[in-house]
């Protein structure tokens, strides 16, 4: 039987969906660390090093750097390599542009919601998380 986490959480895209957690406990940056073609990290100094984020629920804290990772987003769904969702404690306008464009232009939606610094940790061990469209919460599966 499965183990599951019911998180409240403040939506910034909504999407009811289902995928695998990709979680670190490290602050991202798009712009040449995530390979826009494959959506493989390529920063050989990030914990995640070579995984793959495409069509998996993407977690990580805090985003850094440029404000061309709207764009490295949108490159992403383009190539079919885009990460399902998105998880952040504070997601910023340079996360938010590409899903929200996305959303608006091509009604592909990239689910983005932040949570509590305390909820986010219980989310380092969780399998799958699910979101939804017609509330601000979220389910993790262990």
């Amino acid at each position: 039987m499965e183990n599951t986490l019911n998180i409240k959480c403040k939506s910034a895209v909504r999407a009811n969906l289902k995928a695998e957690l990709l979680w670190t406990e490290k602050p991202l940056s798009f712009w040449g660390t995530v390979n826009p073609k494959n959506g493989e990290i390529r920063d050989n100094k990030h914990p995640l090093y070579k995984e793959n984020m495409s069509g998996k629920v993407l977690a990580f804290p805090t985003p850094k750097g440029s404000s061309g990772t709207g764009l490295i987003i949108l490159e992403q769904i383009r190539n079919n390599c885009a990460p399902a969702a998105i998880i952040n404690l504070r997601s910023d306008p340079v996360v938010l542009t590409g899903p929200i464009i996305a959303n608006r232009f091509y009604n592909y939606q990239i689910p983005i919601v932040n949570i509590s610094e305390d909820d986010y940790k219980k989310l380092e061990h969780a399998k799958f998380v699910e979101f939804f469209e017609d509330r601000d919460e979220i389910v993790a599966y262990f």
